[in-house]
């Protein structure tokens, strides 16, 4: 850090961790103590703190060390930014548990300290504490699923549960409804199981609690954004289901006549068939809305990284224009010291002490170029020898030249500037970029998944009419929303017979052709 000002650093510290704006946490904090018999001089304490910010990868991040030893033991406080200061980029904290005993323990064997129990990391290097294995079904959870009579499921394991929820993290901020979350989750392979006080997320073999995806996943809050409580969407979904139009009210009275009976008969063959249209109306949407989900999160990535690409193409401009600035730079001072040479006997004193005076606080017009040094040739009794005469034309081209310097210095300064702002914003965009690449996957894969999220919408809207859309019933927004989607599967089909009569008309007029050739040679054979 440039300062050691409280107010400056946190400063400085606040505007680095805006270099990334998904940053959650920009703030690391880790404590180390010691013994209270082992009183560490300050060189050693530092020397700790420097291995162990190595060893985690953040030598190149700003940090701050404050030592207390108003306790009962000394201890340091390390407060790192998590955010690079040059790239922008965010640290991963993966396994930094680990990592953190094992620079300790061996320090405390170079250093000769005491060496401190640490059975977690023992167990992770026998093999049975590993953040990536699987876990089975414990205890308490084969016991809940035999009193419910339902399967034992495990945790997954902490690597598997960070890609689960980088995946899903954003389907609990963009659903609008209960349904449209269960459709995003179920295109994960995932689904939500209500447990206790709360829910668990599953694909029928493992599970996490929903509060290992953030508050923003919190039933309450989801509840408050989607205008419905689980319970009530729960019934709803469960009537759907059962066809609830088709259930008989208790308490219905028989009919009293064969036209009654073909009446009641028929009014429940609608009801069926409109609960049917209503389900494949809902099914329709979901895969319309999930295709152009994957749209957008594919427009992202484009735009992303076409950004990226638009930043490297500035900085390697940027770059060619430092060096010719610097090129230029060289030439300049070569031409002022050729200048400073054809002007005084002594040209590097005179340097000297015009440089001297420039830093003292004056203007290089105030500095008097007479009195720096002595000038070439000599002068007499008003005669002067050519080597004075080209002196004083030196003289005469000496402040501009000076001022090229200046003028290409602040150039310089200005592109130094600028390179900065374009790698900070460099490793935004790379930021970017990446996450984008990671929500759409790569190019063969988002090929894949988008072919496949197409065929689905394809075939559910397919099977509507324009009737059944606009006779749903849907908000207006999702009834134009799912009519556009019918609009463009009908094109989409439209184009497809177009293109197919015309193969059929290409291929019959070569067929007539064909035949034409035969009988032609027919006539010439006869």
């Amino acid at each position: 850090m440039p300062s050691t000002d409280p107010k400056v650093v946190a400063g400085i510290m606040r505007a680095t961790s805006e270099l990334s704006r998904g940053v959650k946490k920009p703030v690391y904090h880790l404590p180390i103590s010691w013994p209270p018999e082992e009183q560490p001089p300050k060189e050693v304490q530092m020397q700790v703190a420097d291995t162990l910010i190595a060893d985690l990868g953040l030598s190149e991040h700003q940090y701050l060390i404050v030592a207390h030893d108003d306790g009962d033991c000394p201890h340091i406080h390390l407060v790192v930014n998590t955010v690079h200061p040059e790239t922008g980029r965010v640290w991963n904290p993966w396994r930094d548990v680990y990592r953190i005993m094992e620079s300790l323990e061996r320090q405390e064997q170079e250093l000769g300290l005491r060496i401190v129990d640490r059975p977690d990391l023992e167990e992770l290097r026998q093999g049975k504490k590993d953040p990536a294995r699987k876990k089975k079904a414990s205890r308490e959870e084969k016991l809940r699923a035999t009193r419910e009579g339902d399967t034992p499921l495990a945790k997954w394991s902490e690597t598997e549960m960070r890609r689960i929820r980088a995946d899903i993290t954003n389907h609990f901020k963009e659903a609008t409804s209960w349904a449209e979350l269960e459709a995003r989750l179920e295109a994960h392979g995932l689904h939500l199981k209500p447990a206790g006080q709360g829910f668990r997320i599953t694909d029928g073999e493992h599970f996490m609690t929903l509060s290992k995806v953030g508050k923003h996943a919190r039933q309450d809050r989801l509840e408050a954004r989607f205008q419905e409580t689980w319970e009530a969407y729960e019934i709803d979904r469960e009537i759907d289901r059962e066809v609830a139009d088709q259930l008989e009210p208790p308490g219905s009275e028989r009919p009293e006549s064969i036209l009654d009976e073909l009446t009641q008969d028929a009014d429940r063959q609608q009801s069926k068939e409109r609960a049917e249209s209503a389900r494949r109306v809902k099914h329709a949407l979901l895969a319309a809305n999930r295709y152009a989900y994957f749209r957008g999160q594919e427009k992202q990535a484009k735009e992303a990284a076409q950004r990226h690409a638009k930043d490297r193409r500035a900085i390697r401009r940027l770059q060619w224009i430092k060096e010719r600035v610097a090129d230029d730079i060289g030439v300049a001072n070569r031409e002022f010291e050729d200048v400073c040479s054809q002007l005084y006997r002594n040209p590097r004193a005179a340097w000297a002490e015009i440089d001297r005076r420039l830093k003292a606080g004056e203007s290089f017009e105030e500095i008097d170029l007479d009195a720096v040094g002595k000038k070439k040739g000599w002068k007499f009794l008003g005669f002067r020898s050519k080597g004075r005469k080209d002196a004083n034309q030196a003289a005469k081209s000496m402040p501009r030249a000076h001022r090229k310097i200046e003028r290409l210095r602040n150039q310089w300064e200005i592109t130094q500037h600028d390179e900065m702002e374009l790698y900070a914003r460099l490793g935004e965009s790379e930021s970017r970029y990446n996450e984008a690449i990671a929500n759409v996957g790569d190019r063969d894969n988002r090929r894949k998944r988008g072919l496949e999220l197409w065929r689905e919408r394809q075939n559910s809207v397919n099977q509507l009419s324009e009737q059944d859309i606009w006779q749903s019933e849907l908000t207006e927004d999702e009834k134009e929303q799912l009519g556009k989607a019918w609009e463009e599967t009908l094109d989409v089909e439209r184009r497809r017979e177009m293109k197919g009569q015309r193969n059929e008309t290409v291929r019959d007029y070569y067929e007539l052709l064909y035949e034409r050739s035969k009988n032609k040679e027919k006539g010439r054979e006869l």
